[in-house]
C-alpha cells in the first residue's frame, strides 16, 4: 500500500457534473484532484445524447468549457400533449425572452470539451482508478483506491462524490431510496421526410412518456415502453416501426426514412435521504437519478455543481474547517432537488393512471396551463432555471 496523500478537494467521478464542479472550484482558487474509473478518451465510443437547458449551457461556458453553437442542436419550442386526449401545452423560448430553451449534444462531445478544459486549466485527473471505499470524519475524508495495480489511501479536506455507484450508501446516516418503474427507455436516432424545426415533442402515452428531441436534422427518440415492447421494437424494421410511431404521433413528420442503432436502458428512481456525511458531499448522479421525462437529470446535476462551487469556493479557511458547510449545501439544494425529483416521479405516475375521470382532469390541467400565459411562462422558466433560489446565476 502506498503512503497517504492529502488534497484539499477530491472529486470522485469525471462525468459532466464532476468535471464541471472541478472547473468551477478551480476558478475560485480551490485545488482539486479528480478520480475516474474509466480511461481517458474512452467516452469517444459512447452514443448517448444529452439534453441541456439554456441555463446549463451558460454554466458550462462560464466554467471555461469551449462549447461553440455548432456543437448543439437548439430547441426553441417544446410541444407537450397526451395521446388520444385533448389539451396541449406549447412552451417557447420567446415566452421567457431567451434565444432557446435548451439543446441536445452528444455525450462524447460534451465530455471531450470538458476534458480539454481540465487540461487547459491544469486540473489533475487520475484515470483508471477504482475507488473501493470512502470514509468520513469530522476532520477529513479518506478514499481507498486502486491505481496502476497498487492500493492507495488518499485523504481530503472535502470529498465530492459525483459518480453513479453505491459508494455513498456505506456512509453513516445515508440511505438510498429507490423505485423501479418496471419500464425501459428505447433510444434511437430517427430521420423523417420533414425536419424538426427546432421543436421537441413530449407525448404521454398509455405506457409512459414518448419524446422526440431535435438532433441535427433528425430526431433523437426516447420511448418509454414495457420491457417486452422495448425488445420487440428494438428488432423491428423501418416499415413496422414507422406504423407504431404513427399510432403515437400521427403523420406530422411524414414517413420514417432511416433509423440508427437502438439502445435500451432500464428506468429507475434513486435518491439519497441526505446528500452529505460530515466531509463528504454527493452531487449529480451520486445524489439522485430519475426518470428521463422532462429531461431534468443532468440539468439538476449542473445546478448541484453550481451551488457547491459557490458555497465551498467562497468559503475562507476557517469556514472550510467546519462541517457545517455540508449542511449549508444540503439546505441550499433541498428545495430544487426534491421538487424536481418529485415532479418527474409524480408526472410519470399521474399519466400512467387508468381512471377515466383522472385522465379528463389531466387533459383539463394541460389545457389550463397552455391557455394562461403567466402560468405557462413561470412553468417554462422553472424547467429552464430550476427552483434554486440560492444560485447567483439564476436569471431573475
Amino acid at each position: 500500500m502506498q503512503p497517504l496523500s492529502h488534497y484539499p478537494f477530491i472529486i470522485i467521478g469525471a462525468g459532466p457534473v464532476g468535471m464541471l464542479a472541478a472547473l468551477m472550484l478551480q476558478q475560485q482558487g480551490k485545488p482539486v484532484l479528480l478520480l475516474e474509473a474509466r480511461a481517458a478518451d474512452s467516452h469517444l465510443t459512447d452514443q448517448r445524447t444529452l439534453a441541456l437547458s439554456y441555463h446549463s449551457i451558460q454554466v458550462f461556458r462560464r466554467a471555461g468549457v469551449d462549447l461553440p453553437d455548432e456543437t448543439f442542436t437548439f430547441i426553441q419550442q417544446v410541444h407537450v400533449s397526451r395521446q388520444q386526449h385533448f389539451g396541449r401545452v406549447l412552451l417557447t423560448a420567446q415566452d421567457i425572452n431567451l434565444p432557446y430553451l435548451g439543446a441536445t449534444i452528444d455525450y462524447a462531445r460534451l465530455l471531450h470539451a470538458c476534458e480539454k478544459a481540465l487540461q487547459k486549466y491544469h486540473i489533475p485527473v487520475q484515470w483508471q482508478t477504482t475507488v473501493e471505499q470512502v470514509q468520513s470524519t469530522a476532520h477529513w475524508a479518506s478514499v481507498r483506491c486502486v491505481y496502476q495495480q497498487q492500493q492507495h489511501i488518499l485523504t481530503a479536506q472535502w470529498l465530492i462524490m459525483a459518480e453513479g455507484g453505491n459508494l455513498a450508501a456505506s456512509l453513516p446516516d445515508i440511505r438510498v431510496r429507490s423505485y423501479d418503474y418496471q419500464q425501459q427507455a428505447l433510444v434511437n436516432t430517427l430521420k423523417f421526410e420533414s425536419g424538426n424545426q427546432a421543436v421537441a415533442y413530449e407525448r404521454f402515452t398509455r405506457n409512459g412518456p414518448f419524446a422526440l428531441l431535435p438532433y441535427g436534422d433528425d430526431f433523437r427518440l426516447v420511448w418509454t415502453c414495457t420491457p417486452e415492447e422495448a425488445q420487440q421494437r428494438r428488432q423491428q424494421d423501418v416499415h413496422v416501426f414507422n406504423q407504431q410511431l404513427q399510432a403515437v404521433i400521427g403523420n406530422r413528420f411524414g414517413q420514417l426514412c432511416q433509423m440508427g442503432t437502438p439502445a435500451i436502458f432500464p428506468l429507475k428512481l434513486r435518491q439519497l435521504n441526505q446528500v452529505y456525511s460530515q466531509r463528504v458531499i454527493c452531487i449529480g448522479n451520486a445524489a439522485q437519478t430519475m426518470h428521463p421525462v422532462a429531461a431534468q437529470g443532468l440539468n439538476l446535476g449542473v445546478r448541484d455543481a453550481e451551488t457547491l462551487s459557490e458555497i465551498l469556493g467562497n468559503a475562507g479557511s476557517a469556514e472550510l474547517d467546519n462541517t457545517a458547510l455540508a449542511r449549508k449545501y444540503a439546505q441550499a439544494r433541498a428545495y430544487d432537488a426534491h421538487a424536481v425529483v418529485g415532479f418527474t416521479h409524480i408526472l410519470v405516475q399521474l399519466f400512467d393512471h387508468a381512471h377515466s375521470g383522472l385522465k379528463y382532469g389531466q387533459s383539463l390541467g394541460m389545457g389550463i396551463l397552455g391557455a394562461i400565459p403567466a402560468l405557462r411562462h413561470q412553468f417554462t422558466r422553472r424547467l429552464v432555471f430550476g427552483l434554486n433560489q440560492h444560485s447567483s446565476y439564476l436569471v431573475k
